[in-house]
């Protein structure tokens, strides 16, 4: 747990709200008297790292309020950064002051999102037909910047989402989001949902039981980061116990490192994706759900890459008690 308590780490302190050390006592985040590892120390050799560590740690706790709902989220990503600068070899402390500076303007340039009962400049849109046991409004922030695509329109910014039982007025959950993209059909009206077609408009909510719990939960198109530019989403997951939907990073990041949104099989009670590599490798692989996560338990690939592209090499694989069982065969006049 040493590297873990490296000097910008500690600004996790004010993510739990156990602590917040004075500005003035220490020019970093953190104590200096006790600098351990070797981040620690650049930051503190270094006024104006030190500098740095103090403003990123003022610029969090300043996005923070104004992220409402998505707080749990900001604080998850907060954490995924800090780690991610944590190292025991040698630093370079201009190449961390640059990487200072882009998280500080980042988290400056977040949105301050309204009360929900709050007017907001851009359209609201009412997705009552999207699921079955809730109903939504999307609310964007901003006028949208909206781009022509063939016969639809793309409309982008931050966005809140107000989500209540079904045909009931009382307001159970706003999720605010820094980003959302929403695709409009020709001649307006509401946004496209529950569409997941691949290499088409994507809904910017799509509704199923992902975690087959027997309750609905739902992904939202918050931007264009999947595999070869298409659609990511964040995924949340019902909660029976709070009655409120949880941000999910598995399912989240799934969706990222595939094809578009992946598709659910109730009967079999697996989540199926698809990936590719140019034009010769296709990859499809199932899922089980173990407590929220997805576990992959069979894939099916074929490759034509290593071959030539004469003959494609066909490999079957699927996860037996724990062990990866694998068959493969070619396939010939492809071409």
């Amino acid at each position: 747990m040493t590297s873990f308590r490296a000097g910008t780490v500690r600004v996790l302190l004010t993510l739990s709200g156990l602590a917040a050390l004075p500005a003035v006592a220490y020019p970093a985040s953190f104590d200096c008297g006790a600098a351990r590892s070797p981040i620690e120390h650049a930051i503190c050799d270094d006024g104006e790292l030190s500098a740095l560590d103090s403003q990123l740690a003022d610029a969090y706790r300043n996005a923070l309020k104004g992220q409402g709902d998505a707080a749990d989220q900001l604080k998850m990503a907060q954490r995924q950064w800090l780690k991610s600068r944590v190292t025991d070899g040698k630093i370079d402390p201009n190449s961390l002051k640059e990487v200072y500076r882009a998280r500080i303007t980042e988290l400056k340039g977040m949105p301050v999102f309204p009360s929900p009962d709050a007017s907001v400049e851009g359209p609201t849109f009412r997705l009552v037909k999207a699921a079955k046991q809730h109903d939504f409004v999307l609310r964007m922030l901003d006028a949208c910047s909206a781009e022509q695509s063939n016969d639809d329109t793309t409309c982008e910014g931050p966005a809140q989402l107000l989500i209540y039982g079904k045909r009931q007025s009382k307001l159970l959950q706003t999720i605010n989001l820094p980003n959302v993209i929403a695709t409009l059909p020709k001649g307006g009206g509401s946004p496209l949902v529950n569409s997941a077609r691949l290499y088409d408009d994507q809904g910017v909510l799509n509704v199923g039981d992902f975690n087959f719990d027997g309750e609905e939960d739902f992904g939202i198109q918050t931007g264009n980061e999947g595999s070869y530019g298409g659609p990511s989403y964040d995924v949340y997951l019902f909660d029976p116990k709070s009655g409120r939907f949880v941000y999910n990073d598995p399912m989240t990041g799934l969706i990222q490192q595939t094809l578009g949104f992946f598709d659910v099989d109730e009967k079999h009670k697996l989540l199926h994706t698809y990936a590719k590599s140019g034009c010769c490798y296709h990859e499809s692989t199932s899922y089980r759900v173990d407590h929220n996560v997805p576990v992959a338990v069979e894939r099916h690939i074929e490759d034509a890459v290593i071959t030539g592209g004469d003959k494609m090499k066909v490999t079957d694989e699927k996860l037996i008690n724990g062990k990866w069982r694998s068959k493969v065969h070619y396939e010939s006049g492809l071409n």
